[in-house]
Formats: structure tokens, sequence, C-alpha cells
């Protein structure tokens, strides 16, 4: 392997690490609501951030906009919105789980449907193909990783004390939900976020037009991140704003002392970003092989640090040891049936 190659890996590597990263800091505002740092975070990761990457990479991008398809850009909306309930429900199963298991649910299931539904509605005569068993196979394992994970987050369940539990999203109880709750949550959360890739899929329009005029293929490639992100924000404002009436949450954004929160959450609108952008990078940057090769190391490396820094924080900290050895086995089945989807998109293309 060239040290090209390599040099192009270890940009989606740290790209992984900078997504898997970016929310490890939400446990960190607890003077604030869950709703006050998630509402920041994707605003600022979704929102204001990709505004100022495109405006700088892609200046004529409201011409790519007025000169697409518009049925391309109703298809990245309309994705695009469903995405974002998945990262609402991901958000709160990211406080319910922890972030190392919250995020091996979500991304396996992430990976695997994101595969198998443009399969089913692009090439439903593909579905008996050996790509499609490829991923039936990824997704079969998958699926034996979230019950090893499942029984190792039960196991550090049955360790706490009962009144540490909570029902909800709670950053004073940040991985201490109930397991059955946070496990549907987090599941419903990695199916609906499976829509982005429908999103770029039926929306690729919009980057071709871009090419067209003369964008590069990362200028390109964020133009149509755009009106996915925007659209995948609204979810977040509506439902964060209904828990700011709800809670009364609102005046926290200005309660003494919360000056660092604001700068968590853009902190983790930073690392979220960047983490797509760089990933962007590196897959273009690798070719052919991006998909194949970039794919598994980018998410296999969100889930590691995801994992990492969730032991490093305290997530599993008084669990049994049976836990950590469920906790690791369901981690790597996850991680290989991340690479199976890769090997098995890779087939067939």
């Amino acid at each position: 392997m060239s040290l090209a190659i390599l040099f192009r890996i270890g940009i989606i590597i740290i790209a992984g690490i900078m997504m898997g990263c970016s929310i490890v800091p939400m446990r960190y505002a607890k003077k604030w609501k869950w709703e006050n740092i998630w509402v920041l975070y994707i605003g600022f990761g979704q929102v204001i951030f990709p505004l100022a990457l495109v405006a700088l990479t892609v200046p004529n991008a409201w011409k790519v906009f007025a000169s697409a398809k518009g049925s391309a850009l109703t298809y990245a909306i309309v994705f695009g919105l469903g995405w974002g309930v998945g990262n609402v429900l991901a958000g709160i199963g990211y406080a319910m789980l922890g972030v190392g298991l919250g995020l091996s649910v979500v991304l396996g299931l992430t990976a695997s449907t994101g595969s198998l539904v443009p399969l089913a509605v692009m090439f439903p005569e593909r579905l008996m193909s050996s790509s499609a068993m490829a991923l039936y196979v990824a997704v079969a394992i998958m699926l034996g990783g979230l019950i090893l994970s499942s029984q190792a987050a039960r196991l550090r369940q049955a360790h706490q004390a009962k009144d540490e539990i909570t029902s909800g999203a709670d950053l004073q109880a940040f991985g201490k939900g109930n397991v059955r709750i946070g496990l549907v949550v987090s599941i419903a959360a990695g199916i609906l976020s499976s829509m982005l890739n429908l999103a770029f899929v039926f929306g690729d329009n919009v980057r071709l037009t871009a090419l067209r005029f003369g964008a590069s293929a990362p200028g390109a490639v964020n133009t149509l991140w755009l009106p996915i992100l925007i659209a995948g924000f609204l979810p977040t404002l509506f439902y964060c704003s209904y828990l700011f009436v709800k809670n009364q949450s609102w005046s926290a954004f200005w309660r003494p002392g919360t000056g660092s929160h604001w700068l968590i959450g853009a902190l983790m609108g930073f690392l979220y970003l960047g983490g797509l952008s760089l990933y962007g990078l590196g897959s273009v940057k690798l070719g052919e092989m991006g998909a194949v090769l970039g794919f598994p190391v980018f998410m296999s490396t969100i889930v590691v640090t995801g994992n990492v820094a969730g032991w490093v924080t305290g997530e599993w900290r008084g669990s049994p040891r049976s836990a950590y050895a469920f906790v690791l086995g369901g981690n790597l089945l996850l991680i290989a049936s991340i690479v199976i989807v890769a090997i098995g998109n890779r087939m067939g293309g």
C-alpha cells in the first residue's frame, strides 16, 4: 500500500475520531437541559458552519440550487427531514445509553439499512445478487452485535442504583437512562438516520449541477450537504422549542456560569462538520477505494472512538467484567458488519 493511500486513510481516521468525539462534550453542559446543548450543537454543525463552508468553497451555490432539478432538491429536503428526526432520537439515545453504546447501536443500524434501502428501492432486481447476500449477512451480524451490546447495557444497569436510572435524556445522569427505552429510541434513530444515504442518492443532481458550474469535487458535495443539513436541523428546532416551553429552559441559555456551555456547543458542531468534511475529502482522494475502504474505516473509527471515550469518561465504571466482555464482542460484530456492508457495496458497483 503506497504512502499516498496511507495518508488518505489517515485523513479518514482523523475524521472518524472527530465524529466519535463530537458527542462527548455534551455530558459536561450540566447547567443546561438536554434541549439547550442539543439545539446549539445541531445549529452550529448543520446550519452556521455549513453555510460558512459553502460560502467559502462554492460562492455561486445559490445559482446551483436554482439550476438543479426541483425533484432532486425536494428529495434532499424530504429525506433530510427524516434523517433529522433520527438525529433527535439519536441525541436522546446518546444521553440515555452513553456515547459508546449509543453510537454503536445507531451507526450499526444506519450502515446496514442505509445500504439495503437504496438497493431495494432503486435496484429491486438485485435483491438476490451476491452483493445483496453480503448485505443480508451484514445485517445478521449487526443484529448479533446489537444483542450483545444490549446485554452489556442490562448488566451495567443491574449494578446501578434504581434512583439513578432515568426515563429520558438527562445530562445530570448521562448514560444512566432506562436501557429498554434507550435501545428502542436508538434503534429507531439508526433506521431513520439511514435516510441520509437516500438524500444523497436521490439528490445527487445537485452535486452534478455544482460540478457543471465549476465547483471542485469536495465543494460539490458540500453544496448537496447544505439543503440536507438545514432540513435535518428543523426537527431538532421544533422538538427543542417544544421542550423549551414545557421545561421553561429558554432562560438556561443566559444562566450565570454557562458561558463555557456555548463553547461546548460550538466545539461539538465543529467536530461534527469537520469530521464530515475530512471524510469527504479523504474518500474523494481514495477514488474507487473510497466506498470499499474509506467507509468502513470511517464508521469503525467512530464506533471505537465513541467507546473509548465512554470508558475514559466512566460510562462503564462499576460494571461487572461480563459487561465489558459483551460490549467488546458487540462492537467487534458491529465493526465486522460495517466492513461487510462496504464489501457488498463494492460488489454491487
